[in-house]
């Protein structure tokens, strides 16, 4: 519709009634409903100013159709707008009205205080308290039921233009014990997007933790790969599979629910995670799960590493890990600690990623598998002895050299002799080399 015909004109209510009841009386109701362009039912609504905006263009047909001058006509107009700008400003109405009470539902969603018992977060509680942001306008929830250990929902929305029921589940109360800490942890640090929840990362042992912990919280699980183009396949079963044009080459699966209600929660959660960390136990289980999804053992200076660039979060990350003993410092994108043995105690026990594990094995105790990086260094060492540092830089390409002959002989992986420093196999210390390949 161009805009000039868009034009509404609002007239007084007594000079309305007299036009449109002359025009009524001097041509009938059919032939003024062709003469103007508009319907016949409506004239009368006109007429009794039921419909208080007329368009311009159906005015201007009127006035040439009756005695009216245009300088009485214009005596008589109350208001003109356009009807789109109308419709705008009673939409914009209306979006700050529904606004206005979603802040207010909002704010009646409890404190998690008052849904964090002894032992378990009542989500039950929660949810009632929020359904009411979601259960209006189309999407209304057809049925909720309560089972011993869950809820039940049903909802209509859309889904790839087709109107759907869908049903969802959720536990009524969640127990804390340390597998939904270790949860937690990761799904601060991997979590699926948008209203998915569930973890996006490469590891089969975590993914097979998700999946499990979804399942026995009543979840649907689904599973999408996420990959580069040219990129091998890994031998793992997935749902859907998406195409990832961008510089960065890799996969990541994505094991998730769609659920984004219980999704909701999880961000409530992390909302209020200072005030959660203080009241749970088994800190150890959390700190665990958020190394496997964003942690790094670094044997080139003896660290462990928990990446995050969120600085409301690093400052309660520093905080708790400072309680057990496991903050040292902040790189800017990393916490920090040197606490190999609080690590081997604490974190360690937790640990599910097998990497992180033998990495973190060889750190602190010199066991396990040895890293690759190392294994490198120690087959050059056994074909070439009595090298120097700079020479074994020079021949491996590497630059962390130093630190890391540091750690293999803090092992008694190798020997050191000479000035400058020429290395050997440690020979007498054979159980250390089962894993070492030529």
């Amino acid at each position: 519709m161009e805009k000039e015909e868009s034009l509404m004109i609002k007239l007084t209510p007594e000079f309305q009634n007299k036009l449109f009841s002359n025009l009524l009386k001097e041509h009938g109701r059919h032939k003024l409903s062709q003469e103007i362009g508009k319907s016949r039912s409506i004239l009368y609504h006109y007429k009794n100013y039921r419909v208080k905006a007329i368009p311009d263009f159906v005015l201007k047909r009127a006035i040439k159709l009756s005695k009216y001058s245009k300088e009485k006509l214009k005596r008589n107009i109350v208001k003109k707008y356009f009807k789109e700008d109308q419709d705008q400003k009673v939409l914009n109405q209306g979006r700050e009205i529904r606004n206005n009470q979603l802040k207010k539902w909002k704010q009646e969603i409890p404190n998690l205080k008052l849904i964090l018992k002894n032992n378990h977060l009542d989500f039950e509680k929660w949810f009632f308290s929020y359904k009411k942001l979601i259960d209006f306008g189309a999407r209304k929830f057809n049925y909720i039921k309560k089972e011993k250990d869950y809820l039940e929902i049903s909802y209509m929305a859309h889904s790839n233009k087709e109107k759907k029921e869908f049903i969802l589940r959720f536990p009524r109360k969640i127990i804390l014990d340390k597998e939904f800490l270790y949860f937690f942890g990761l799904w601060c640090g991997d979590r699926s997007g948008g209203g998915r929840l569930g973890i996006c990362n490469q590891n089969k042992d975590i993914l097979s933790f998700t999946e499990n912990f979804l399942k026995r919280n009543f979840q649907n699980i689904e599973k999408i790969l996420y990959i580069s183009k040219n990129i091998r396949e890994p031998n793992i079963f997935y749902d859907k599979k998406f195409i990832i044009d961008k510089e960065i080459r890799g996969w990541a699966l994505s094991v998730h629910s769609i659920n984004g209600i219980f999704s909701s929660f999880f961000y409530y959660l992390q909302n209020y995670l200072e005030d959660f960390l203080k009241k749970a136990s088994n800190l150890e289980c959390f700190f665990a799960g958020l190394f496997d999804a964003e942690g790094n053992v670094s044997l080139y200076n003896k660290s462990f590493r928990w990446a995050c660039k969120n600085k409301g979060l690093v400052k309660i990350y520093s905080k708790f890990l400072g309680n057990l003993d496991l903050y040292k410092s902040y790189s800017g994108g990393c916490l920090i600690s040197y606490n190999k043995k609080s690590f081997y105690e604490n974190i360690l026990p937790h640990l599910k990623h097998e990497k992180k594990i033998n990495h973190t094995l060889f750190l602190c105790k010199g066991e396990g598998k040895i890293p690759s990086d190392l294994n490198d260094i120690l087959i050059y060492i056994k074909n070439n002895p009595s090298k120097t540092q700079k020479e074994i830089t020079k021949a491996l390409k590497k630059s962390k050299v130093y630190s890391e002959l540091g750690l293999l002989r803090e092992f008694g992986f190798i020997l050191a002799e000479d000035y400058p420093l020429r290395f050997k196999l440690n020979n007498e210390n054979k159980k250390n080399f089962r894993s070492l390949k030529s």
